[in-house]
């Protein structure tokens, strides 16, 4: 792991303007050896962050409706995927065992910050803060996303989704078979 490409990453994502991401990534290159690309997004930038895209959930209606409720306090973000992790509602897996689509999640002193899908055994694909999405190796991320590494069962089908709605659950959101 390297703390001085960490640290440009970090620099960049926290203080560049989007559209020169890419641009300033590429030109690391002449001072890091990194594998860093950018990939296609599922929708545009602002349109879902890290937990949305690693739990499926771009541009899902049920979830759009949910997030954009009211003051859209209800979303897939940090409190989300915390509440996952305090309800033991995610499966983990050891590091040397995690397959393509699984959680790859970054915390710092037990904290989440950051999560991606695997897509080979070291390459995860994420979306950072407000900007791209990239796929990099495990540990090519900015330093900001912490320390540590837990990887956990991917959803598959709607399970992203159904985590999702328990979370809104225990926000006070009702569905249909809830509201008794």
């Amino acid at each position: 792991m390297d703390a001085n490409l960490r640290k440009r990453l970090m620099d960049v994502t926290e203080t560049a303007d989007l559209t020169d991401h890419p641009a300033l990534i590429e030109e690391m290159r002449t001072q890091f050896c990194h594998t860093i690309a950018r990939r296609q997004g599922p929708a545009a930038v602002d349109r879902y962050t890290c937990a949305v895209y690693a739990f499926d959930l771009v541009e899902d209606p049920t979830y759009v409706s949910i997030a954009t409720f009211g003051l859209g306090r209800t979303y897939a973000g940090a409190e989300f995927v915390e509440f996952l992790l305090e309800n033991g509602l995610l499966t983990e897996r050891p590091l040397e065992g995690g397959v393509e689509g699984d959680l790859v999640m970054y915390l710092d002193d037990g904290r989440f910050r950051h999560v991606g899908k695997l897509h080979t055994p070291n390459r995860v694909v994420s979306k950072w803060g407000t900007g791209h999405l990239w796929e990099h190796e495990l540990w090519e991320v900015p330093l900001n996303y912490g320390n540590e590494l837990r990887f956990f069962e991917g959803p598959v089908d709607d399970a992203g989704l159904d985590l999702f709605i328990k979370f809104a659950e225990s926000k006070g959101f009702l569905f249909a078979g809830n509201d008794a």
